[in-house]
């Protein structure tokens, strides 16, 4: 009777450890949903930095006809040797007010390392480019550890297709650009008849975590592997005591 209640117990503890493995780690899966990894950093030339969510807003509010100007946003990944694939996609203006809807009558340029990479409205679609569809984001490429590149955007407003006319109401235009950067591999350019070193292979399958990321992956598998441990333990010992007690019975 008192084998059977200590393996009751041992059984008890082993079940309320697993409940509170599943409910101590339920929240990283909530905290590995944000868009931008502390690692990649975003920041315009006025100073706003990007948060986790990789929203950035478009602010326009005070814009007269002829006006031409510029945005400078900065892009870095910290990381030293985890690389980030990253895309952006603009949301449908969030604001529209005025006489004038500045989100069709702004003209954009995203210049991405001096490369356009598009030219339309303000809202993001254009003739050939539409950057509101989340199915298909503007791909702004990989960035390995340490590399940094700017994105420029380029604002102006026709004077000859517009007037003061179209300003007797305070015009405002407001939109979203969502930034999501995924962990990702770089492209594989060793040869590939030139066979790898065990000792670089053990090196990479040995090293530790670098990332928060990496470690609560690393911490999750250990506490199963230690449950699993502590689950056939107790089946060893289980059968154990039931051998030694037909033993004694014979």
């Amino acid at each position: 009777m008192n084998i059977r209640s200590r393996r009751n117990r041992k059984l008890l503890v082993a079940f309320i450890l697993m409940i509170s493995l599943l409910i101590a780690f339920k929240p990283v899966e909530v905290r590995g949903e944000s868009a931008l990894p502390s690692g990649m950093i975003v920041g315009d030339d006025q100073g706003i930095k990007v948060k986790s969510d990789g929203n950035y807003l478009v602010d326009i509010r005070d814009v007269a006809p002829g006006k031409k100007w510029s945005i400078n946003i900065t892009i870095i990944n910290i990381e030293r040797d985890i690389p980030y694939q990253l895309t952006m996609v603009s949301s449908k203006p969030t604001l529209i007010e005025g006489s004038l809807d500045l989100s069709k009558a702004i003209q954009m340029s995203l210049l991405f390392d001096g490369k356009e990479i598009y030219s339309g409205p303000l809202s993001g679609i254009s003739k050939t480019v539409n950057l509101q569809d989340k199915t298909n984001p503007l791909d702004l490429g990989i960035f390995k550890g340490g590399d940094t590149h700017q994105l420029e955007a380029k604002f102006e407003l026709d004077g000859q297709t517009y007037t003061n006319k179209d300003f007797f109401k305070k015009n405002i235009v407001e939109n979203i650009w969502h930034f999501k950067a995924v962990k990702t591999e770089l492209p594989v350019t060793k040869d590939p008849d030139k066979p790898q070193k065990i000792s670089d292979v053990l090196k990479e399958k040995l090293s530790f975590p670098r990332t928060g990321e990496q470690w609560r992956e690393a911490l999750l598998f250990t506490c199963i592997g230690l449950f699993l441990i502590l689950i056939i333990l107790l089946i060893l010992k289980y059968k154990k005591n039931e051998k030694s007690k037909k033993s004694k019975k014979n």
